[in-house]
Parts: structure tokens; sequence; C-alpha cells
């Protein structure tokens, strides 16, 4: 069971404190989004909790190993990031790059084989690039690459997925089509998630537990049921905020 785990994480960028003593443990099946308003530090925090950047204090720990002791190959082969922004800037087609997410399973000098490119192109049609295979990823839409990168992680395979801002430049079919892929890996596969979000609905529509982030190093973790709800959100957001109650569960709205 492939376990992340954070001991008394302090976390701070240019002096502001992101995280003071985080204590938090994602484990398979789980399905967290990471709350909190712009630049309050979410991309940061996602950053230490794969390993790419260094905590002021405290540990992170996968599978009941520092992530400092580990070699950045074998994080890779249980531990995926999509990062916030998506840009292609060399000349590659759609399947050379969904292909660079078998790269840690691969040994030394070792090419890409059939089977490697069967997964590359189940997770090109899970993200409705199907018939983009041959095409040069700078000419696609700021839409199309974030999918891209996506399917780039679904082939990689992780049992942690870290993921900034999915959604990001998509529009609602594709936000749920995301979405909905990142579930079917939590749910079917056993595997874990954390979601940076800015959208609250998506998160109460597809989360199972929540971390919120609110400056100063504050934080809450728990599960959505305790957290999602209209004074922790109008507390985290500093703005008011409207409950509506749905067939699909409660949703929100700003407030007047």
């Amino acid at each position: 069971m492939t376990t992340l785990v954070c001991q008394s994480l302090d976390v701070s960028i240019a002096g502001k404190k992101i995280a003071d003593g985080l204590d938090l443990e994602l484990t398979p099946g789980q399905f967290w989004g990471l709350l909190g308003p712009n630049g309050i530090g979410k991309t940061t925090l996602l950053k230490c909790l794969a390993g790419l950047s260094t905590p002021d204090s405290g540990t992170v720990l996968l599978e009941d190993q520092s992530m400092v002791e580990i070699p950045r190959r074998a994080i890779a082969r249980l531990l995926g990031m999509l990062q916030q922004h998506t840009v292609y800037v060399f000349d590659a087609s759609v399947l050379e790059t969904a292909l660079t997410g078998r790269h840690p399973h691969l040994g030394h000098w070792k090419r890409e084989g059939a089977h490697d490119k069967q997964k590359a192109l189940d997770a090109i049609r899970a993200v409705d690039l199907d018939g983009f295979e041959n095409r040069c990823v700078t000419g696609l839409s700021g839409g199309e690459a974030r999918r891209l990168a996506f399917a780039s992680l679904l082939v990689q395979e992780p049992a942690i997925l870290l993921l900034d801002e999915p959604t990001n430049h998509l529009d609602m079919r594709h936000q749920v089509r995301i979405m909905d892929r990142v579930e079917e890996q939590v749910k079917n596969l056993q595997r874990c998630a954390i979601t940076a979000l800015h959208d609250v609905n998506l998160a109460a529509r597809y989360c199972s537990h929540i971390l919120m982030l609110f400056g100063d190093g504050k934080w809450r973790a728990g599960h959505v049921d305790d957290l999602l709800n209209r004074k922790m959100l109008q507390q985290l957001y500093s703005c008011p905020v409207e409950s509506v109650q749905t067939s699909a569960g409660k949703r929100f709205l700003p407030g007047n």
C-alpha cells in the first residue's frame, strides 16, 4: 500500500508561511481537494509533497521512507505530478509526448515497446485526443495541451497523483472528463490523488477529503462533509458564500 505522509511539515516561500506543522496521511482510495485563495501557496506545497522543493522542517515520507533518500527515478514510479502550466516548446508528436510517461518504468537504454504504446494510445483516447497521435504538440490549443499532459500522467501509472489545477484551460465538458478519470484512478485502481482546485463545486462533487490553506501557516484537513460548508468557505475565501442543496448534494455560490 503506497502512502504519502507529512510529519510536522513547515513550508514557506519568500518568507511567507504556507503550512505550519502539517500532519497529513494520503492513502489509497482517497481523493483530496487542496483549496485556498490565489497565491496562498498551493503549488509550493504540492511541489514539496513531490520532493521537488525542500520544506523548512519536517518530513515527507513515501512508502515509509524519507523522500530525500529516494532516487528521483524510483519516486517517479510511485508518484506523478501534473504541473500548473503546460507549455510545449519542442517539436514532438502527441503520441511521443504521451509515451514520456513510461520512461520511469523503462531500463537504461531501453525503448518503448508495443505494450507501452498501447498504454499511451489508451490514455490519449481517455482525454478525447484520439486522432491527434501524429499532431505536433506545439500546435495544440491550451486545453488540448492540458489534456495531453494529463494523459502522460495516466501513462506513468503512479500510485499517488499530485494535480495542480488539472481543469485549468478546460471547458465544462472536459473538466468533468478529467475529474472522472481521476476518480476512476482513485476508486477503481485504489490510487490516491490530491488536487489543487479553484472550483469548490468540483471538490464537492468528487473529493473525499479536503485540505484548506488559510494563510500564515494555518490549515485544516479532514473529510469533505466536515469542511465543505458555508462557514468554512467564508473563512477560507473572506467573502460571503451561499449554500444550495441540489440532487447531487450541497453546492456553493458567491453570496451578496
